[in-house]
């Protein structure tokens, strides 16, 4: 290769790099200007207020003194408009009294759908009007059972994430209180369970590919449980993860999650189960958490709660790993499951256990680092279900 040749050849790499075309003319090196990146498409914004300040389902949403009331006319409104670009649910601060939802069906493939307070701008913090509040309604004498949201899978067998895929969900500084079950619960993939009958008792296997990718951040999830309800039906989890994958649990406060007896044991700051995999628990506050901070369900690997504040919270230790073998399946008649393996817990702050004083980093159902669960469940070589280190207390 000459010296011209060679110059040539690094002048064109260095000017690609710059987004720049090169023309070659004569034996000299011409730029053309990239024509500039078409502009991101505007979000598509649904508006809500709560009803005594100006929201009505009535409204269409599509601006804020048009503003809508509740989470189901949002999803219908955005049913009707099919936006296909990212989407905000601008939600003005306030008190909703709100019943469980437990129908979001709605995603957007490839973008996000926001949940976020109408004056939030990102990469500040807190927004200046606070945090919009959804308190339960009431049922009677008791709150109302459910959990506030719940996403599932859709229904239409033509919508693209019938099978599952990265629903993109993102929910930003809103408060939530006095849910029986819990505040979410991304729900991938149970109303479709599959289970291979080629193993007595049969073995539970993953029948979609999950609801992925959401975003919980600066959330306030607080007086969830039985023990708030008022009501017989306990609670899980602030968040329940059930095959829901590549999700982030950021700077957000898990207080008073709590059941009444004798079911303290049950409900726990996040519950990942069923194939939740690759989750970040990172940065949060767990305060009063009368079942485990984190606890973690069959197949759901690599996951990782580092860097969290934990007060009050967790029962026999702060991270549970269980999963329902074959004793635990013939006892219980239901599906056989699989142990999960790397899920990391990690310089985390811990204060005391929920009844005062310290408990065990981690504990394990049944025992065994290693304890696969049997063929064909397997942990590969070299790795473990739990790893710890660099908690503080």
């Amino acid at each position: 290769m000459g010296i011209r040749e060679r110059r040539t050849r690094i002048t064109r790499g260095i000017l690609a790099g710059l987004g720049a075309a090169v023309l070659l003319v004569a034996g000299t090196v011409t730029t053309v200007k990239a024509a500039p990146a078409a502009a991101e498409a505007a979000a598509f914004t649904v508006y809500m207020a709560p009803a005594g300040a100006g929201g009505s389902d009535a409204n269409d949403g599509l601006s804020s003194g048009k503003a809508v009331a509740t989470l189901p006319r949002v999803q219908q409104v955005l049913q009707q408009q099919k936006p296909t670009t990212d989407v905000e649910v601008r939600i003005k601060q306030g008190t909703y009294i709100a019943p469980p939802f437990h129908e979001w069906r709605f995603y957007v493939p490839g973008h996000k759908v926001s949940f976020m307070p109408i004056d939030y701008v990102p990469g500040q913090g807190v927004p200046a009007g606070g945090l919009p509040v959804f308190k339960n309604a009431t049922c009677g004498t008791a709150y109302c059972a459910g959990f506030w949201l719940q996403p599932r899978l859709p229904r239409d067998t033509g919508d693209p994430l019938y099978g599952g895929g990265d629903s993109n969900l993102d929910f930003r500084y809103l408060r939530v209180e006095y849910y029986s079950a819990g505040g979410v619960s991304v729900y991938g993939d149970s109303e479709r369970d599959v289970t291979d009958e080629n193993y007595n008792p049969p073995l539970q296997v993953r029948g979609s590919k999950g609801l992925n990718h959401n975003t919980f951040f600066g959330m306030q999830f607080r007086n969830l449980g039985s023990k708030w309800s008022g009501g017989s039906t306990f609670g899980y989890g602030g968040i329940v993860l059930t095959n829901s994958s590549n999700n982030r649990v950021e700077n957000s406060h898990f207080i008073n999650i709590e059941n009444a007896a004798p079911y303290q044991g049950n409900i726990h700051g996040l519950y990942i189960t069923h194939f939740s995999s690759d989750n970040q628990v990172v940065r949060n506050k767990f305060s009063y958490v009368s079942g485990y901070v984190v606890k973690s369900r069959n197949m759901s690997n690599y996951n990782s709660i580092e860097y969290n504040d934990i007060t009050r919270a967790g029962r026999a230790s702060y991270y549970r790993g269980e999963f329902c073998d074959t004793q635990c399946a013939i006892d219980n008649k239901i599906s056989r499951q699989c142990a999960s393996y790397h899920d990391r817990f990690f310089n985390n702050t811990i204060h005391s256990g929920y009844s005062g004083g310290q408990i065990s980093t981690w504990s394990l159902s049944p025992e065994g680092l290693t304890n696969a669960g049997g063929t064909p469940c397997a942990i590969p070589a070299g790795e473990q279900r739990v790893l710890t280190g660099g908690n503080s207390s």
